[in-house]
C-alpha cells in the first residue's frame, strides 16, 4: 500500500545493498521491497542489530540533520515515513524549514551565498559518526553530487537553503573554510523557531518536501 501510495507522487528510488560487515553485502532485507528504506535496527529475523554490524554504523548517519538523497544527482523529491514499532521513549524526527530560515539570513548573507555549489556525498555524512567503510565498488556506484547551496522551490518560488550532513565542501573554495560556512548555515537553519519536532504514534505517516526541508 506505502509503495503503490509513495508511486502517486512520481518514480520511486530504491535502496541499495549495505554491508553488515566489511566486503560482505546482505543477501536478504527485513523488507523484501526494495522502493522501501529500512529505517530500523532491527536485522532481517527482527534481532536488534549488533554493535559491530556495518548496517548499523551506516544507520547512524540518520541521527544527524540531512535531506534525503542530497547526495544523488537527481535528488529526492519528496519522502514518506511510516512508523510501524516505536521506541517507548525518543525516536522523535525533527524538520527544518530551509525556507524560513533562508528568509530569516541578513541580506550581505543572501548575497555571499547566491551562486554558490556544495558539493554532498553520503561517504562524507556517514564518515562523521566512523564506523562504516564503504568499499570502493560502494563508492564507485555512488559518487558525489553537486547542488546549489541555495535552490528555488517550483510552485512556489520561494528560495531554500540546500546544506546539511551530507553536503562536504564549497565548490572552488579551500576545504575548511567551505566547511565553516556550511557548518555556521546549518546551525542557523536548526535553531528552534524554524525547527518542527515530530513525535511519533505507532501507525502515523509523514509526508515531506526534500526541497525545502
Amino acid at each position: 500500500q506505502q509503495i503503490a501510495f509513495a508511486g502517486l507522487y512520481g518514480p520511486l528510488e530504491v535502496a541499495p545493498p549495505v554491508q553488515y560487515k566489511p566486503g560482505t553485502f546482505v543477501e536478504t532485507r527485513r523488507i523484501r521491497h526494495r522502493e522501501v528504506f529500512d529505517v530500523s535496527n532491527l536485522d532481517e529475523q527482527g534481532r536488534i542489530l549488533d554493535l559491530g554490524d556495518q548496517r548499523r554504523a551506516y544507520g547512524l548517519g540518520n541521527q544527524l540533520w540531512h535531506t534525503d538523497s542530497s547526495f544523488r544527482q537527481k535528488s529526492a523529491t519528496w519522502s514518506l515515513l511510516h512508523a510501524r514499532i516505536i521506541p517507548p521513549d525518543g525516536g522523535d524526527t525533527e524538520f527544518a524549514d530551509t525556507r524560513a530560515a533562508y528568509d530569516a539570513l541578513p541580506q550581505a548573507t543572501k548575497d555571499r551565498l547566491d551562486g554558490l555549489i556544495a558539493e554532498h556525498s553520503i561517504w562524507h555524512s556517514r564518515a562523521k559518526l566512523g564506523g562504516y567503510t564503504p568499499t570502493e565498488e560502494e563508492r564507485q556506484a555512488r559518487p558525489p553530487a553537486q547542488h546549489p547551496v541555495v535552490r528555488l522551490r517550483p510552485g512556489s518560488g520561494r528560495k531554500a537553503l540546500y546544506i546539511a550532513s551530507h553536503a562536504s565542501h564549497i565548490v572552488g573554495w579551500p576545504i575548511e573554510e567551505g566547511r565553516a560556512l556550511l557548518a555556521e548555515l546549518l546551525a542557523f537553519a536548526t535553531q528552534p523557531q524554524f525547527v518542527y519536532t515530530h513525535r511519533w504514534s505507532s501507525g502515523d505517516l509523514v509526508i515531506w518536501d526534500n526541497r525545502c526541508v
